[in-house]
């Protein structure tokens, strides 16, 4: 990774969203260098949506086998995984004089 103050990722950081691939992220967010690192989700965190999880667990979704085996309360909360950023969905931040305004959607 390139020096920088700030990392902003948007997005696409794990499969599916599963809470093993959001942990995985987190851990190496924690070995970054970066004084801040600011994070949005995107299409591939489905797990970060739970409107539409609540819709695709209730079906058997050939495409995403595995999430079909999650349950609930496996997503409920998952952003709070993020422990080494901010995260943001529908919500902003002031790193270093900029506002940055986060929406998956």
């Amino acid at each position: 990774m390139p020096y920088g103050d700030v990392l902003l990722h948007t997005g696409d950081f794990t499969e599916l969203g599963l809470p093993s691939e959001v942990k995985k992220f987190n851990d190496w967010l924690g070995g970054l260098p970066y004084e801040f690192k600011v994070v949005i989700a995107g299409n591939h965190e489905l797990t970060f949506d739970k409107d539409f999880m609540a819709e695709l667990v209730k079906q058997d979704y050939y495409r995403f086998p595995s999430v079909s085996k999650l349950k609930p309360e496996d997503f409920d909360n998952v952003q709070s995984l993020l422990t080494n950023c901010v995260y943001l969905q529908d919500s902003d931040v002031t790193v270093k004089g900029f506002q940055i305004y986060g929406a998956p959607w």
